[in-house]
């Protein structure tokens, strides 16, 4: 048997959070510079809000795929000379902010020159 003091112990019963977490808006296309044969810079601005970290998809073959993660808006791409890559990013949130992943951002479609 439990008396009072076990009770009062224990705490109230777990309650399921009903906060409804927002989504941070997503980053703005990236942009295009420093196009080699191998590599592309990309930079993007990041949304207002708790950004904690942006990740890059790559897609392959009709299927969004993870490309990178990094703490700041730029980031180096590599290229096969001659290939076409499409690249977009997301944004992180800081943990416990009440934000959610973005949506990801526009696409944006390079084709790295053969030389």
């Amino acid at each position: 048997m439990v008396g009072p003091a076990e009770v009062a112990l224990a705490g109230p019963p777990a309650v399921a959070s009903t906060a409804t977490l927002t989504p941070l808006d997503p980053p703005s296309q990236p942009v295009v510079s420093e196009l080699t044969p191998t590599s592309a810079r990309l930079t993007w601005t990041g949304p207002s809000g708790p950004v904690f970290r942006f990740s890059m998809k790559q897609l392959v073959n009709g299927a969004w795929q993870g490309y990178a993660s990094m703490p700041t808006n730029t980031f180096v791409v590599g290229l096969t000379p001659g290939g076409t890559s499409t690249f977009a990013v997301y944004a992180v949130p800081l943990a416990f902010s009440g934000y959610t992943i973005s949506d990801l951002s526009p696409p944006v479609t390079i084709t790295a020159p053969l030389s």
